[in-house]
């Protein structure tokens, strides 16, 4: 289902993410499920305009109303994930057009889709090349420079400190994206209230989570 911001060629924010190596995973199909359902999890959570969705290959797609939360829909993913996969995002500030909303996000075109293709063949290259951090994964396309420039850099930092983490920290950081009591979260990972509490001092979670609180108060 389409909202009126896009009926309306009115900007927003197109995700285009892939599966880092997803054909080197020993079981593709049960890959495939376990995205699938996070995808699922995280369209229940974050509101999308176009709700997240696989499209083709390891690729999926989703439109959301800033670009707030459109990396917040990027982080609760990698997040989510990390035990499973590694995930690459662009993000493509734009209009949309749309030819036939039956077959969305197929049968769209526009800067906001072709920004986000060119932000995630950036975030690709980029990691390979000399002097830039091997850990990033998200770039952003089609704001003012200015703007852009900022956002990219966070990501820069972002992306390196969630690269960094092993998949209790990032269990522990979402659990502190999603507002539950440091207690809660100890009691469903079996360990003590100070061992997350030193987790998430340790691994730059309250960093991550505060930077994408101010973002989205900056954007709101």
């Amino acid at each position: 289902m389409l909202s009126r911001s896009i009926d309306q060629n009115g900007a927003v924010a197109a995700v285009i993410g892939d599966l880092v190596r997803s054909r080197q995973h020993r079981d593709q199909s049960a890959l495939f499920a376990t995205v699938k359902r996070t995808l699922e999890d995280v369209n229940r959570r974050i509101q999308a305009i176009q709700p997240l969705q696989m499209t083709i290959g390891d690729e999926f797609q989703a439109v959301y109303g800033s670009v707030a939360t459109a990396l917040d829909a990027s982080l609760m993913l990698r997040l989510k994930l990390a035990e499973d996969c590694d995930v690459r995002f662009g993000v493509g500030w734009g209009e949309i057009s749309v030819y036939d909303r039956d077959v969305a996000p197929m049968a769209q075109s526009g800067t906001s889709w072709w920004n986000a293709r060119e932000a995630l063949d950036e975030a690709a290259k980029d990691a390979t090349r000399s002097g830039w951090p091997r850990g990033l994964r998200t770039r952003v396309r089609g704001l003012p420079p200015e703007e852009s420039a900022s956002i990219n850099a966070f990501l820069l930092c972002r992306d390196q400190l969630l690269s960094a983490m092993d998949a209790r920290a990032s269990e522990v950081t979402l659990g502190l994206m999603l507002g539950q009591r440091q207690l809660d979260t100890a009691k469903k990972l079996g360990i003590s209230q100070p061992a997350v509490s030193k987790r998430l001092r340790e691994s730059g979670a309250f960093a991550i989570i505060r930077a994408h609180r101010l973002l989205n108060e900056g954007q709101s």
